[in-house]
């Protein structure tokens, strides 16, 4: 099997008490634009523990991944770009941030969305979706034992499949 190369990325959309955490890019193409806390998977790293490595390293904010809330995908220069949103919790202490890429994070309302200049409009959208309908598919462990497991998200009210199982 050949290798592929690909860009991967994630981001951590979070929700409490009706309001969604949010950083303001500090440097960049996108400087003063706001949007989820996001990032690169490092090698060796799964996708969950990026999107908390990224949302600590962004808010100072520990978290959990409650489930898969959105995919995004790409071609750009012939090599696959896959962008993926997890919706995850974090505790009610209100950490700083301690990253130079960051300027600021709040926590918003459904209203302020218009307010603030977007990253894109992919972010604005889960943004939007996180606050006015959560949907998210939810991981379902151990459905393949093997020495590392698998991380296999579905909709709570699939069917178990009869034709197979999932590799």
């Amino acid at each position: 099997m050949e290798n592929l190369r690909c860009d991967l990325g994630v981001a951590a959309r979070a929700v409490r008490q009706h309001r969604l955490l949010v950083v303001q890019e500090a440097k960049g193409r996108f400087q003063g634009h706001w949007g989820l806390p996001k990032g690169r998977v490092d090698q060796g790293e799964s996708v969950e523990s990026a999107v908390l490595r990224e949302l600590k390293e962004e808010t100072g904010h520990d978290g959990a991944v409650l489930g898969l809330s959105g995919v995004r995908t790409t071609l750009r220069n012939d090599v696959p770009g896959v962008f993926m949103c997890f919706d995850v919790a974090v505790g009610e202490a209100s950490p700083s941030h301690h990253d130079d890429e960051i300027s600021n994070m709040r926590w918003i309302t459904l209203e302020e969305v218009a307010q603030l200049n977007w990253v894109s409009e992919t972010m604005r959208q889960l943004a939007i979706d996180g606050l006015v309908r959560p949907n998210r598919l939810q991981n379902r462990p151990n459905l393949t034992p093997r020495e590392v497991p698998y991380a296999v998200y579905s909709s709570a009210t699939a069917e178990p499949s009869h034709g197979g199982g999932v590799r």
